[in-house]
């Protein structure tokens, strides 16, 4: 049976996703902050996307739209990185650091008790 111990990778992951959602607002800005972001963001949200279809999860395709959006999102706010001032970018960093943490906090939780609750593990 899965522990919440052994979920411990989420939560790992999610960490790394607030650090570099920090990483937005330093000076100097670093524009690899931006596609780091993107690459984790997709890394993990795959990650998390086989775990809910091995699992056959039954909110999965809500799950996925919650994660596209997020994609989405920051694919148009970091379309021209070299224009964000200071301001821009903690408006961004603050609007990402409330999506993830409303995410984590709602349906990463759901999907976590699914995984501790499930068989197919």
């Amino acid at each position: 049976m899965i522990k919440t111990s052994e979920l411990i990778w989420q939560d790992t992951q999610h960490q790394m996703l607030f650090r570099l959602i920090d990483d937005i607002r330093q000076e100097p800005f670093q524009v690899s902050v931006l596609e780091e972001l993107q690459y984790y963001a997709d890394h993990h949200f795959a990650l998390e996307e086989a775990y809910m279809e091995a699992l056959d999860y039954p909110q999965m395709f809500s799950h996925i739209r919650a994660h596209d959006r997020f994609r989405k999102e920051l694919k148009q706010l970091s379309a021209r990185p070299h224009e964000m001032s200071l301001a821009v970018r903690q408006s961004l960093s603050l609007f990402l650091e409330e999506w993830l943490k409303r995410h984590i906090f709602g349906v990463d939780k759901e999907f976590e008790q699914f995984v501790l609750e499930s068989e197919q593990k």
